[in-house]
């Protein structure tokens, strides 16, 4: 019983859980076994320590208004669920449904409705108690930037910033090539993700929220004299921050992104 996997909240948690109200696609209620671009009925249940409750079935055709397009009929539709459990659903409407409140998992395919809606009230609920958080098994993995010509930035971050190409992926559908570089620690350490869209022949804004990226080097006077050689952008020459600490340097990108160079003190 979902009662039994619960523990009622104590008074110094100081939150309660009200139902949690989440649609379903499922063909016969029993398992989640729908794509949500194939579903014309949702199922709509009300979640609590005491159990689901199913509320109606809704059906997409029924909801549909003129022209409008069937994924804005549906995010319509559920406005009022916190929660859609599919069995497969794409990046685009999922998006869509998110910017609507609505947070669509496909996670559980082929898993029976009840235990779905089970575990997803659990981990609801769990959160929040506002518990402290394990973080002691997280890492920073990447960071992701956009190019405009992916053989000169990979050229850039392999010839004169010493990286190597840790893999890449070209997504045809999507239309864009994925590729990560790094150094020794390969995908154990941190690494720098390149996206390069087919189609998009615009040059890309900064913005005023983007900084820099950091990378800790020795011989950082040298380096800088080899990159200047090259015609790269230095905005801030090597220098110490204060006396006897670390020596910092910038330069940029092909595409204009500044990075931060950062020999320690004593390196």
């Amino acid at each position: 019983m979902l009662a039994d996997l619960i523990e009622a909240p104590t008074p110094e948690q100081h939150f309660s859980s009200p139902p949690l109200r989440m649609a379903v696609a499922s063909s016969e209620g029993i398992r989640i076994d729908q794509h949500f671009g194939q579903t014309e009925l949702f199922r709509v249940y009300d979640v609590s320590a005491s159990g689901a409750v199913a509320v109606e079935t809704r059906d997409v055709n029924q909801h549909a208004a003129g022209d409008e397009d069937r994924r804005d009929t549906i995010c319509r539709m559920l406005k009022d669920c916190r929660i859609l459990l599919v069995a497969k659903i794409g990046i685009t409407p999922q998006e869509k449904l998110a910017g609507h409140g609505i947070e669509a998992i496909d996670r559980f395919a082929g898993k029976a409705v009840e235990a779905a809606l089970t575990e997803v009230y659990v981990s609801k609920s769990a959160a929040k108690a506002d518990l402290p958080l394990d973080a002691s098994t997280f890492r920073l993995m990447h960071t992701m930037l956009r190019v405009t010509d992916l053989a000169r930035s990979i050229d850039f971050y392999t010839r004169l910033l010493g990286m190597i190409v840790l893999e890449q992926r070209e997504h045809k559908k999507n239309q864009f090539t994925q590729t990560y570089l790094g150094y020794a620690a390969g995908f154990s350490g941190m690494t720098l993700e390149l996206v390069f869209n087919w189609s998009d022949d615009q040059a890309y804004t900064h913005g005023t929220s983007y900084g820099h990226i950091a990378i800790g080097v020795t011989g950082i006077a040298a380096l800088c004299d080899r990159l200047a050689a090259q015609g790269v952008k230095m905005p801030r020459p090597p220098r110490a921050q204060r006396h006897g600490e670390a020596i910092v340097a910038f330069i940029e990108d092909p595409d204009g992104h500044r990075i931060k160079l950062v020999q320690a003190p004593n390196a």
